[in-house]
């Protein structure tokens, strides 16, 4: 399934929209920021020009029909605030995994579940997955928190499974399945 144009997301507070040229000063603040990558599995970007080339490479994901990232946009003072969107597809056993990223203002306001909900919905309906993941180091207790208060569940221990800065670090695998999101 291939969309032309980018889906837009609104919810109470916030608006999910395409990632464009225009974020890339938040992106690289953001990905460079340790506080922010201290459990997402990549090393701080170099340059705002890694961040301008995480953009088009959005951009051609979405043409491609792959991968999607969202702009998490809050709706009152139209200031980005993090990003979240979806990776590691099986088309053929309709399964991916989400990932999403929020600038430390606006941890434990709920905007992170709030953000996901449409983009799970998204996933089962439009793009016709019948399971979710989530890869969560185990030191990252909100994170498990926001997929768990969503219906994911833990299965288990990934161990060795996130390489970030030479060093190796376990991390659970939780799923979430369409029957129980949508029945």
């Amino acid at each position: 399934m291939t969309t032309t144009t980018y889906p837009i997301f609104e919810t109470e507070r916030l608006i999910l929209r395409q990632i464009t040229k225009e974020d890339v000063n938040f992106l690289f603040d953001h990905y460079t920021s340790r506080e922010v990558l201290q459990y997402f599995g990549m090393s701080p970007i170099s340059s705002k020009e890694v961040a301008e080339n995480m953009v088009d490479n959005f951009e051609k994901q979405f043409e491609a029909g792959g991968p999607m990232r969202w702009a998490i946009v809050d709706k009152s003072t139209d200031q980005m605030m993090g990003t979240c969107g979806f990776h590691g597809i099986a088309k053929s056993y309709k399964r991916c995994e989400i990932g999403y990223d929020l600038h430390p203002d606006y941890w434990g306001n709920g905007i992170m579940g709030e953000a996901l909900k449409p983009l799970i919905t998204y996933l089962f309906i439009e793009r016709e997955m019948n399971r979710i993941g989530a890869v969560i180091v185990p030191n990252n207790m909100a994170s498990s928190r926001v997929v768990e208060k969503l219906g994911f569940r833990r299965e288990g221990l990934l161990r060795d499974y996130i390489l970030q800065e030479d060093t190796m670090y376990d991390a659970y695998m939780y799923s979430l399945l369409k029957k129980e999101w949508l029945d």
